[in-house]
């Protein structure tokens, strides 16, 4: 199959570097962030994989519902239900997001959100 259609093979590459991203991003995430941190990299990656999907850029303004309550990213990211409520509220208070419900999300500027994540713009940690 692979030598009738020979995009597949780089198609099948990029797939398993965006896993091996995802990984990597959750090994650090869960390592070694604050709540606060946390947070904003479950966001900034949901933002990501549904720009992807939604064949859009990642950059800017950017909006999309999250596929997850506040109880499941809470055991998602080993945090409390209060603490990722505070800190979503923190975030929308700070202008970082906008929510529009509990599951509309709004970023203004991917860059802000990444940076309070403590990401660069390709996903590893700012020194």
């Amino acid at each position: 199959m692979m030598i009738r259609t020979p995009h597949i093979a780089q198609r099948l590459l990029e797939m398993t570097l965006d896993e091996l991203d995802a990984a990597r991003e959750w090994m650090l995430l869960l390592g070694r962030k604050t709540a606060r941190e946390k947070i904003a990299s479950l966001l900034a990656i949901v933002a990501r994989r549904d720009a992807m999907v939604q064949l859009r850029a990642s950059k800017g303004r950017m909006t999309f519902d999250l596929p997850l309550t506040r109880e499941a990213m809470a055991d998602y990211l080993g945090l409390t239900l209060e603490t990722v409520s505070r800190q979503m509220s923190a975030l929308k208070r700070d202008g970082v997001i906008e929510l529009e419900g509990k599951r509309h999300v709004t970023v203004p500027d991917m860059d802000r959100l990444m940076a309070e994540a403590g990401d660069d713009s390709d996903g590893g940690m700012l020194a």
